[in-house]
Formats: C-alpha cells, structure tokens, sequence
C-alpha cells in the first residue's frame, strides 16, 4: 500500500522544533510527501486522547494515508514501535496501545515490529525517536518499501479496549474519553444509543434533551448535542464545560432516554 501522504499527530505542541524537525527529515527523505497535521496539541502523555482523535479523524483522510501518531511517555526505555495497516490506512507509533481505537473503524489486518534499523538515522536520539526512527522508516514506506522488510509480523502489540457503554433498558451509562480545548466533554456514547429526548446526568449536574447546536441555549448556559465525531457532547455555550462543572477524562455519565419515541 504505498501512500503520498502523512498525516501527524502528536503531543509536542507547536511552540517547539519538534514537529518542524520531523516534516523535515519526511521531506528531506521523500520530497513531495503530502502532510496534514491532524493535531500537535495532545495533552502531554494522553495516550488514550491521542488513540481517541486518531479514531476520530482517520474515516477524513485520504485512502492510503500513513498516520504517524507520536505520543510516546516511554520514549527510550525499550518499548517497540510498530507498523500496522487496515484495508484503507496505515500507522506507525509506539507499541503503547495508541492504535486500539482504530478498529472501532476499520479491522487491522497486519501489524509489524519495525527492526530494519538500516532505515533509522545515522545518530538516534534516546529521546526522540519521531524524528530518528519513525519519519525515515514513514518516508521509505512513501517511496515504495516493501513492508516485509519493516521486520517480523507481531501480533502482540499492545492495546486497550474501548469503553463501550453499558445499557439497560432505557438507561444507558458511560464516561468522558476526551476534552477538547474549548472544555467540551466528549463521551464514549454514540447517536445510535440515544434519543432526541433525553435526561443526562454528570458531575451531578442534570440536563434535558438533545439540542443540534452549540447556540441553541443562551450564552453561558450548559447542554446536550451530538458532536461532529457522532457522539455525545456536554458543552457551555461560550464557555467551558470540564472547567465549570470539574469533568475529567474517566468522569462518568448516564443517559436516560425517552421510551415514547
């Protein structure tokens, strides 16, 4: 599956050389890659927010896109760095179970443990091995290298299950997976599980109904909706809901929906 684009995502933020250092050894060693920055701005070490936006936003990109997902708390420690492939995608990160979400979209079909050091950087950083290992070993897959030669298959990379939400009846309970940066609350409970009429209950706070936008209440005040990524959301118009009402990652939440629709 050979691909012309790259698509990053990554903790390091923007105000530092990393991800400029990374484009540059990509475009040093495969001149006219295609790259999209899908984010940088990760919380640091958020694994499970990084495996959440690359679930996210992976049906959005380009067929054959490669994804390099560098979120990487164990950088240096010996924990491998893996290479695998849906029918539409590949990826490459560290084996720290940041691709577990991907089959929520598409089933991994192959995975490898990337060996092949003769495709690494002459001088490897113990500390940054997105620009030492990971973008030469995207940027000779993006001219054509046969994933054979990555290394071995490896089927026992790391990962951790997706927290379906639990319902009975006409109760259905989750948890917060994600915050963004406005302080909208993202949970693990899609449309599908839902109804227009509704009774939400987090950090103790209770809501009524779904509505389609963020301006459909005045300003300041909390609601309901569907987001963008088909799951429910928990925001304050113009404000933030994780800061108002104290919501971390891992907060659960309960829905109650109507049985007359």
């Amino acid at each position: 599956m050979r691909t012309k684009c790259i698509a990053l995502l990554s903790d390091f933020g923007t105000n530092d050389p990393f991800v400029g250092a990374m484009k540059g050894v990509l475009l040093s060693k495969a001149p006219g890659l295609s790259i999209i920055d899908i984010t940088h701005q990760v919380p640091p070490q958020d694994i499970q927010a990084a495996a959440f936006y690359l679930m996210a936003a992976m049906p959005y990109m380009p067929k054959h896109t490669l994804f390099m997902v560098v979120v990487d708390p164990t950088v240096g420690t010996g924990r491998g760095i893996i290479w695998a492939r849906t029918e539409n995608y590949q990826f490459i990160a560290p084996d720290n179970g940041i691709i577990s979400w991907v089959e929520q979209k598409e089933k991994i079909t192959e995975a490898r443990f990337i060996s092949n050091s003769s495709l690494f950087m002459e001088n490897i950083s113990s500390t940054f091995h997105g620009r030492d290992i990971m973008a030469p070993v995207a940027a000779a897959i993006a001219k054509g290298l046969p994933e054979k030669k990555l290394g071995p298959i490896f089927t026992e990379y790391r990962r951790f299950p997706f927290p379906q939400p639990v319902k009975v009846g006409n109760r259905i309970t989750g948890q917060v997976i994600a915050i963004d940066h406005f302080g909208n609350v993202i949970t693990n409970i899609k449309r599908s599980y839902l109804s227009a009429r509704a009774v939400f209950n987090i950090s103790d706070r209770m809501l009524k109904d779904l509505k389609l936008t963020y301006a459909s209440v005045p300003e300041g005040e909390a609601l309901a909706l569907i987001g963008s990524f088909g799951f429910l959301e928990f925001s304050v118009r113009n404000g933030s809901f994780a800061r108002a009402f104290d919501v971390k990652i891992g907060s659960p939440v309960e829905a109650i929906v109507s049985i007359d629709e």
